[in-house]
């Protein structure tokens, strides 16, 4: 067999393994045009390959990527780099975008001189969405998991229940300080009888959380302060100052009442 036959097989074979790929496999010019248009491409984009076969690939890409020259960059860094991954918002023939996994890698022949690009994307729409799905689940279960009820006029209570790792902490903070702002409270009710045990990593979180609702006007009550989460927290050498706290919930109530109806008196007597 002639090397111009053999080059012609193995030309053929690469075209009909092309051709049987799901995912999107282009060969581009030097210039990004496209030069093949392989079934799956045209399956993934709705695009026949009539209707883009010497066309920019930038075509796929957003209004936004295309104004910011984003095509010509990429294929600039895979030409230096001799290969260059990413992923992305593409955009089909239908308007719809998706999440594409895409692959360019620089083209030489045999005395290699640089002749084109090999692209190939692949649509990863679904993992995105479920990986977003898995995320806003966790944000519920976290939203649910810390919980800042209004109790009173201007009267928050946020109850704490299991352990507090760094995440929840941050969530919890973010969340009443957000609770605060909204409902312009001013007294915060934070309960710690669902607390397992209080060490030191807890103990810094809430005094973050008590001095993030001072900073925003607000006074802290501690309530479900048990003997054994008093002696741990004198043990750490938490120094909780002036914060008031309370055994139970109902007591920390009481007085959070019993200081907004002081306070409205106050203001109106003014």
């Amino acid at each position: 067999m002639t090397a111009d036959k053999r080059r012609a097989v193995a030309e053929s074979d690469y075209r009909f393994m092309v051709d049987a790929m799901a995912d999107e496999v282009l060969m581009l010019d030097r210039e990004g045009r496209i030069l093949t248009w392989n079934p799956g491409a045209q399956s993934l984009k709705g695009y026949t390959a009539a209707e883009v076969i010497g066309k920019d690939v930038s075509m796929f890409y957003t209004e936004e990527d295309r104004q910011a020259g984003l095509a010509r960059r990429e294929l600039q860094t895979a030409l230096a780099t001799g290969r260059f991954q990413f992923e992305g918002w593409r955009v089909k023939k239908d308007g719809e975008r998706f999440w594409a996994d895409v692959v360019l890698t620089p083209m030489r022949d045999e005395s290699g001189e640089h002749i084109g690009f090999v692209k190939f994307a692949r649509d990863l729409t679904e993992r995105v969405e479920r990986e977003r799905l898995v995320q806003k689940q966790r944000d519920e279960i976290m939203q649910l998991s810390t919980p800042v009820i209004q109790v009173w006029d201007r009267v928050l209570a946020l109850p704490i229940i299991g352990t507090l790792d760094s995440q929840r902490a941050q969530r919890l903070t973010e969340n009443l300080l957000q609770k605060i702002s909204d409902e312009e409270a001013a007294i915060i009710i934070i309960d710690i009888s669902g607390v397992p045990a209080i060490d030191s990593q807890v103990a810094q979180h809430l005094m973050k959380t008590i001095d993030g609702a001072r900073l925003m006007g607000a006074e802290s009550i501690i309530s479900g302060v048990r003997p054994e989460t008093a002696q741990a927290m004198v043990h750490l050498g938490v120094n909780i100052g002036n914060i008031r706290s309370r055994a139970t919930l109902r007591d920390a109530l009481q007085l959070a009442i019993r200081l907004q109806t002081q306070s409205t008196t106050r203001h109106d007597a003014a």
